[in-house]
């Protein structure tokens, strides 16, 4: 008689256990810049060997970033699934509507929901901790970006602490964890691998902690990076310039899910990120919004903590990620900064887009007049563009735009030359002839033409 409670009580271990074993957790490590050039390097030495023991267990990819690389803008598309066109993170900063100082870019300003809104929304528990634009925090943000110290190694410290205690506490469905320090320390010893190896060892031992919380949640881990960094590269550019620290970004980052058979799959884009995230979690009716979705932010849930982000703005400027700390400028009301429209335009130009890229340099240009990057990039587009109205004989248009970015190129000038031909203006094609023969007077077909 006494033996039928006894398996009664082993069935329902048996149960209890198998249906925990059955629940889609996952636990994701955002490294910023890691690269498997420098990662594999560590491993091989030994000085890695935790994320070797993952890697023997694991999907293995490269991920590839999206332009511009630059952080903000990627992880929101990683924590989204949606271009920055649509999720509207465009920059390091925004003008504070309330002091019209430059401050870090605040989750206001993203206009689609996030996997931690998705899943909360699915009644999953989530925490999430140091991720880039989580101030002011929604449910589910346990550390904004804005709760961080300066210095990167504190920095890592502070946010694995707590994460790690904050996991082990609360068994969330997901958990969201991200430490900058392995692109700032790239930034800062301008990609010198031997001034890294002690703090990626340290990164190892965090990653080993993650493993050992995934395994006694019985959760999947998944590490990834934004972009890589070039380790070990020869650049004239410096790493903490405005103009060339992204110059120090690959297009190639890190992709690993554990445990997995072990595999090494094709390149994955940033963008699958979410939706990857959202199969493991089982939300089958909770997936990545497609790019063009009218989607609604969830409100409500924020916390009292006020920051004005004066230390993470000094950061960025130590970075080269911020040409200046300048407020808004009086013509404007409203919360975008010059970069961001520039940095929208890249990406418009990228997808051929033209016109509304235009404009977006334009939009720049009014904000800073003497924003050299937008200006480059508008000569660029321009000339491009003027270049190609040419060569399909749209003649008018063609001079419309080369005469705007024309000024010291001898090729756009003799390019001005042959528009104004084709339009039968012979006198302003000879003078377009002149301007380019004197900005290179070795053309001998073009000086055949006046002499």
């Amino acid at each position: 008689m006494r033996r039928v409670p006894v398996v009664l009580t082993i069935l329902t271990l048996l149960l209890f256990t198998c249906a925990h074993r059955n629940e889609k957790r996952v636990i994701f490590i955002g490294l910023d810049g890691a690269d498997w050039r420098l990662l594999d390097r560590f491993v091989a030495d030994a000085t890695m060997p935790q994320l070797g023991a993952i890697l023997e267990h694991a999907e293995r990819r490269v991920l590839l970033t999206q332009h511009p690389p630059l952080s903000p803008l990627v992880w929101t598309t990683m924590m989204t699934g949606v271009s920055p066109l649509r999720h509207r993170i465009l920059d390091f900063t925004r003008y504070s509507p309330a002091t019209r100082a430059q401050e870090p870019i605040t989750s206001d300003e993203r206009a689609v929901p996030a996997i931690w809104n998705m899943a909360a929304s699915h009644g999953k528990r989530v925490g999430v901790f140091g991720m880039w634009a989580t101030y002011p925090p929604e449910p589910g943000i346990v550390l904004t970006d804005r709760d961080l110290p300066r210095d990167y190694v504190a920095a890592t410290e502070l946010i694995h602490s707590k994460a790690r205690a904050w996991i082990r506490a609360n068994e969330p469905d997901l958990a969201i964890v991200y430490f900058q320090g392995t692109d700032e320390i790239g930034h800062f010893t301008s990609g010198d691998v031997e001034k890294s190896r002690a703090y990626f060892h340290r990164i190892d031992e965090i990653l080993g902690d993650y493993r050992a919380l995934a395994e006694e949640l019985h959760a999947q881990l998944v590490i990834a990076s934004d972009h890589g960094f070039d380790w070990g590269g020869k650049h004239d550019e410096s790493s903490t310039a405005t103009a060339t620290a992204a110059k120090w970004h690959r297009n190639e980052g890190i992709f690993v899910r554990w445990p997995h058979a072990k595999a090494i799959k094709e390149p994955m884009r940033v963008d699958q990120i979410c939706s990857t995230l959202l199969e493991i979690l089982d939300m089958h009716g909770g997936a990545a919004p497609a790019s063009g979705a009218d989607l609604s932010r969830e409100s409500g849930g924020r916390s009292g903590r006020r920051s004005t982000g004066d230390e993470q703005v000094a950061k960025l400027k130590a970075l080269g990620y911020l040409s200046s700390t300048a407020p808004a400028p009086k013509t404007t009301t409203g919360t975008r900064t010059p970069q961001s429209f520039n940095n929208e335009g890249l990406i418009l130009r990228e997808t051929g887009r033209d016109d509304a890229a235009e404009r977006a340099f334009m939009q720049a240009l009014t904000l800073d007049p003497n924003y050299a990057s937008a200006k480059q990039n508008l000569d660029d587009l321009l000339a491009k563009r003027g270049i190609e109205k040419l060569r399909a004989r749209d003649c008018k248009g063609a001079v419309a735009d080369l005469r705007r970015v024309a000024k010291e190129s001898a090729l756009l000038w003799a390019s001005i030359a042959a528009a104004e031909g084709c339009l039968g203006n012979d006198r302003a094609a000879e003078d377009a002839v002149r301007r380019s023969l004197a900005l290179n007077p070795n053309q001998p077909e073009l000086r055949r033409l006046v002499d």
